[in-house]
């Protein structure tokens, strides 16, 4: 039986021969609009955006706002509100230095795992509390990264833009502090977004990793203004470029 060009130009596109261009990924981010969690940007070669999740802590945070400070960068903090209801004046640090605060939920429980009446309720009372501590809240990132449809729609409803991330350092088990940032940077481009961590939400039976995570930190912004980047919130990227975004469930 003949095969048509369209027939082997699809097999092509489906085995990566034509490559995933920016126009195509633009056009998929549109189309996505409804239903897509952020991951990045269009249109910000020069910027990549940093983000910490379960603080603020009070060992590591303060180490990490000292290195941010360092080299003139800044961040997007998702924070648990127990957290920050128990250690305010470092929550108030963070925004007076600058820096971004979103929500990353009132305790770090997998929203996908609640009755969904009790996953809309904690998220809306997160967002008025954390609202309460620290101003106007937009930016939203579900604890594990743990979505499905109904928690995504909960979170658009409460006018919280969910931001995902493109690259990450796996702070959270064992392993050098060289050897994390450069699960960073590997293949690191302008418009990422950078997931790490000040805090560290771990189960009973997780081992707590020595791993200096502001070590981490201070590792990735030397690579990052090596390539002649700039680190800031995710705010001030998406300020300036196009969203980037992905069907998230997991």
């Amino acid at each position: 039986m003949p095969v048509s060009a369209t027939s082997i130009r699809s097999t092509q596109i489906r085995r990566g021969l034509f490559p995933d261009t920016e126009v195509a990924q633009r056009i998929k981010s549109a189309l996505l609009l409804p239903i897509g969690t952020v991951i990045g940007a269009f249109g910000s070669p020069g910027t990549v955006a940093l983000t910490f999740d379960d603080g603020p802590d009070l060992d590591v945070t303060p180490r990490i706002l000292d290195v941010l400070a360092r080299h003139g960068a800044k961040a997007t903090f998702f924070v648990m509100v127990e957290h920050a209801r128990a250690r305010p004046a470092l929550l108030y640090r963070i925004r007076d230095e600058g820096h971004e605060i979103g929500l990353h939920f009132d305790r770090h429980d997998r929203i996908t795992s609640l009755p969904n009446s009790t996953a809309f309720r904690r998220m809306r009372r997160a967002k008025r509390d954390l609202s309460e501590l620290a101003g106007p809240i937009s930016l939203f990132r579900p604890p594990y990264g743990g979505q499905n449809y109904t928690t995504y729609l909960f979170a658009r409803l409460l006018n919280l833009t969910v931001i995902g991330w493109t690259r990450q350092g796996d702070d959270w088990i064992e392993q050098t502090a060289e050897h994390s940032a450069g699960l960073v940077t590997k293949d690191l481009r302008g418009g990422d977004i950078i997931l790490l961590h000040d805090g560290l939400e771990l189960g009973p039976e997780e081992p707590r990793p020595t791993l200096d995570r502001a070590r981490v930190t201070d590792l990735v912004l030397d690579e990052i203004r090596r390539r002649g980047l700039n680190a800031v919130a995710v705010g001030q990227m998406l300020g300036k470029g196009a969203p980037r975004r992905t069907r998230w469930v997991r």
